[in-house]
């Protein structure tokens, strides 16, 4: 009897083979404990669909049902009745439910409501204005029970978007888990709600689960279509096609072709303007004035070339007119004449020979040194014209910019008098100044923000201030701006702007850790180039470390190999993906040693910096460690030295040292020699013994090793490499239970924890007393100096950051805001503080060294707003003061290896007490009733762990868990 009754949710399923039903159904009409759970079974299912049931009444004949089904149950027991009577129960019971079901599909429907697709919807033909105006009713009801029954939460969500409740849907996608379906279901609701970029990674995420979902590879290219992505796009409909079911792969096949027929539409307008241009630089018909009506940018590009191309003075004086025309036209003055009359004045007989070679040049695909060899002899033959646009096409660490400067302004026209802002603003960035990139070009932003032309440069404006978002790792803005240039891009129908701009999008994805969106992006652009090798290194490249670091290596390894039909050296990209593949045996390839050695030559014969030298060795030893341990380490040594004696602004330094110690430490714990993993640690430190009751975590892709020192001195440590989650992605649960016990008698824990995991909140318990320790030796007491209060600093409105309100007042206080607020007051006051409160955003620049920085209000002389780590550790803090950092991040960084906590580490080293940090957003009176009495706490003497682990616990009885347990306290 108990196997029979174990049989219930089997019956209730329809998965009883035939012989086992009539069983059952002779043992149902006997047994009371089945009837009782088949009625509640009923009722919690339609209690739930109930629940979900968004109109105030629900049809009639759902309430009948139910009724007459409870009555069937209520005869069942009360007069257990036969099995025949039963079976034909049940029959009539599958014959309404059929019926529902079918209302449920809206299968009587001859068209579809929407156009994305659900993975429980049969193919109907959409047609948009009756999709667009047609009203849906309710789902039925016993249907959703029969649904509930048998846990198919996304086909409820599906019953809920196919009628247009997209609440209801939601509801129901929450509990549906993270199936294939339950994910192209999301995508569908995600298109519905104007979500595009969201839609592609739910389809992305389904068909990582199952590769050929029907309905996930329809949303994706919908998703694609939606973010203007047509190739791609087309090609997502080409694999929905592929699969060849009835009316569905016709319609795919529809789409692809539209949308490739645009494409090259799009395309053929844009070479054909080229086309026209260039034989306007070889005079071999006029100017094509047409341009003008789609771009003013490429208009005067190409004006600008046609002008350095003509070599003589008849050819010059033919343009004169069209340059008259133009200016006419944008209403920009007479700069254009202006230019045709300064290149007439300026005529010589080498004025022809220039004039082709930069003709030639122009039309081909000249190395930097050709454009640098051109600029000298224009400068020569007095040519400035021809100089200045040689000089566009150099890179930023070659360009002599002073001269660059002095070239535009010369012409009068403030299209050049722009342009020079975005080469200063590339030389900023080549510096390791990305912050002052983005404050050079933010007047223009504003003006283009405004509707103003800025000289037509608005597009190249904006791709720069996205360039130098990103390299500040402000991803979501550096997203945001990028976009607004590919609008323009595509307004003004500049193919090979928007490829560049794709290509941007996808890495920056790509560090978002936003995979499905960065394939999206880099799809395109392998599309758009589909004979390129440069375009494929770079989105494949991007793509490999992309999976890799999501934890797929399999895809990593696929998107390395698909670059082998590509006969060149490897980027550094490639090889960093080329050695961490060497820690997968199964996906470890015959060549990959050799390709490693050609990508070295060939940066160690052209480096862009003595950084790139010091990463190459090291991305030799990552590998080699995988296979010959000595001649990796040997390798990895080398190259923490090479990197320590390079000096300035270059970040690949620091890379290198951390990635070295980082491959060194835990190959020692893969091989479980935890002392010597200790060793490597404390060596990268430079402390001389690991501290007792501490604890050592380090991570990287799969690998995690955790090392615990308890009170007797014994190391201890778990190393694990087949994580399939990203560490830092994780916080909580990363210690493992022995190592966290073999601490947990200490009065204070001292967690020291590498990128990316330092300064992460929630390692440890909240009921345990922990810092993380960035530094070893005796902590300063805390002075006598006052309590200084940074708040509501006057900061550029122009960094787009949130405004963040003011704590309240409080007696005694020095208090910094407005204009007061300035990084050297801030520093000026914070020599002799005791308490030091920072209620600021604070942001991170991981490409320079020591750059991360809070944003104050600007200096009256320099206009300068950032107080950088920099600035930070040149200090020292004499009343070692306590260190308040609250919700001073923006709230848009990215977590990456070189990542760590900048300022807070610069406090602690300039003789900070401790740091607090918190990256929650906090309200005024929680926060001071939090961080006030902690405070005090502290500056009465008490351990800073054991006073934070008392505040906590305090305000876990009185309000429960929340943002609390992300402070986090650097000593």
């Amino acid at each position: 009897m108990n196997d029979l009754h174990a049989n219930l949710q089997g019956y209730l399923d329809g998965e009883l083979p035939s012989a086992s039903v009539e069983r059952f159904h002779e043992h149902l009409v006997t047994c009371n404990d089945c009837q009782v759970e088949m009625r509640d079974l009923l009722f919690l299912d339609l209690a739930a669909a109930r629940a979900v049931d968004w109109k105030a009444e629900r049809p009639v004949w759902a309430s009948l049902v139910a009724a007459l089904q409870l009555a069937l149950l209520a005869v069942v027991r009360r007069w257990r009745m036969p099995a025949a009577f039963l079976g034909v129960t049940a029959a009539a019971a599958t014959l309404v439910l059929t019926l529902q079901m079918r209302e449920l599909w809206m299968v009587h429907a001859p068209t579809r409501c929407c156009e994305d697709r659900l993975s429980s919807q049969p193919y109907k033909h959409f047609v948009a204005v009756r999709g667009a105006d047609e009203s849906l009713g309710d789902p039925p009801f016993l249907a959703l029970a029969w649904l509930g029954w048998r846990g198919q939460k996304a086909m409820i969500a599906d019953a809920y978007l196919l009628r247009g409740q997209a609440p209801a849907a939601e509801h129901w996608l929450k509990q549906a888990g993270t199936s294939a379906d339950a994910q192209a279901t999301r995508a569908a609701l995600d298109l519905r709600q104007g979500r595009p970029e969201d839609a592609a990674t739910h389809a992305y995420e389904a068909l990582r689960i199952e590769g050929a979902h029907p309905a996930a590879l329809w949303n994706r290219a919908l998703a694609l279509r939606a973010l203007q992505l047509p190739l791609a796009a087309a090609n997502a409909f080409d694999d929905v096609a592929a699969l060849n079911e009835p009316g569905w792969a016709g319609e795919a096949r529809e789409a692809a072709a539209k949308l490739r027929d645009e494409s090259q539409r799009r395309q053929k307008l844009y070479r054909d303007g080229e086309q026209r241009c260039q034989s306007a630089m070889r005079g071999e018909q006029p100017y094509p004035l047409d341009l003008l009506g789609r771009s003013g940018r490429l208009a005067r590009v190409c004006f600008y070339d046609v002008l350095r191309s003509a070599g003589t003075a008849e050819a010059i004086a033919s343009l004169e007119a069209t340059a008259a025309d133009l200016d006419a036209r944008m209403g920009g003055g007479a700069a254009l004449a202006g230019a045709v009359a300064a290149a007439k004045a300026g005529i010589n007989e080498r004025r022809q020979q220039l004039s082709q070679a930069y003709a030639q040049a122009i039309q081909g695909d000249p190395t930097a040194d050709r454009w640098a060899e051109l600029m000298r002899e224009a400068r020569e033959a007095g040519q400035a014209d021809i100089e200045l646009g040689a000089m566009y096409f150099l890179p930023a660490w070659r360009l002599e910019l002073p001269r660059y400067q002095e070239l535009a302004a010369a012409t009068g026209d403030p299209w050049f008098a722009t342009l020079a802002q975005e080469r200063a603003a590339d030389v900023d960035r080549h510096q390791g100044q990305p912050m002052k990139a983005l404050e050079r070009l933010r007047p223009y932003q504003e003006r283009c923000q405004s509707g103003n032309r800025v000289e037509d440069r608005c597009l190249t404006v904006q791709r720069s201030i996205a360039f130098s978002y990103a390299l500040l790792h402000q991803t979501l803005e550096a997203k945001k701006v990028a976009r607004l240039a590919l609008d323009l891009a595509r307004a003004e129908g500049d193919l090979t702007a928007e490829f560049n701009i794709l290509e941007e999008l996808g890495q920056v994805a790509r560090v978002r850790r936003e995979v499905g969106l960065a394939q999206s992006y880099l799809t395109e652009v392998l599309a758009r180039a589909p004979g390129s090798c440069a375009a494929a290194e770079f989105a494949r490249s991007e793509l490999a470390i992309a999976h890799q670091r999501h934890l797929d290596f399999k895809e990593a390894r696929r998107q390395v190999d698909l670059l082998r039909s590509c006969d060149q050296p490897p980027s550094l990209k490639r090889m960093f993906a080329i050695a961490d593949l060497q820690r997968q045996p199964d996906l470890r390839g015959d060549d990959d040693e050799a390709l490693l050695q050609r990508g070295a030559e060939a940066i160690r014969a052209n480096p862009a910096s003595n950084g790139n030298l010091a990463l190459v060795t090291h991305i030799l030893g990552r590998a080699r460690l995988e296979h010959d341990r000595t001649e990796g380490e040997r390798l990895l040594y080398q190259a923490i030295a090479e990197a320590n004696q390079i000096a300035g602004t270059d970040s690949a330094p620091d890379k290198v040292q951390l990635y070295s110690y980082t491959s060194l430490i835990l190959d020692a714990g893969r091989r479980e020699d935890y002392q010597r993993a200790l060793e490597l640690f404390a060596a990268e430190r430079r402390w001389e013994e690991a501290p007792k009751c501490s604890l050592w975590l380090t991570a990287d892709d799969e690998r995690l090793l955790v090392l615990a020192v308890p009170p007797d001195g014994q190391v201890q440590g778990r190393y694990d490499g087949a994580r399939t989650q990203p560490a830092d992605a994780q916080g909580q649960g990363l210690v493992p239970p022995e190592l966290l016990q073999a601490v947990r008698s200490c009065p204070a824990i001292q967690v020291i924890a590498r990128p990316p995991l330092e300064g992460l909140s929630g390692l440890l318990p909240p009921e345990l007393a922990w810092s993380h320790v960035l530094h070893h030796g005796e902590q300063p007491p805390i002075g006598k100096g006052p309590r200084v209060v940074v708040a509501s600093p006057s900061f550029p409105v122009k960094l787009g950051l949130p405004e963040l309100s003011a704590p309240p007042r409080s007696p005694g206080a020095l208090r910094l805001e407005g204009p007061d607020a300035t990084p050297a007051r801030v520093l000026q006051e914070a020599r002799t503080a005791s308490l030091l409160e920072l209620h600021v955003h604070g942001l991170v620049d991981p490409e320079v060294a020591d750059a991360s920085f809070l944003v104050l209000s600007p200096e009256a002389a320099s206009g300068n707003f950032a107080l950088t780590a920099r600035d930070v550790r040149k200090e020292e803090l004499a009343g070692h003061p306590l260190v308040l950092l609250a919700a001073c991040d923006s709230g848009d960084t990215v977590a990456d290896l070189k990542e760590g906590y900048g300022l807070a580490e610069a406090f602690v080293e300039a003789g900070a007490h401790a740091v607090l940090a918190v990256n929650a957003r906090v309200t005024d009176p929680e926060s001071e009733k939090f961080f006030g009495p902690l405070l005090a706490t502290i500056q009465s003497g008490t351990s800073p762990a054991i006073a934070l682990r008392a505040a906590r616990e305090k305000w876990h009885r009185e309000h429960g868990s929340s943002w609390a347990d992300q402070v986090v306290l650097f000593e």
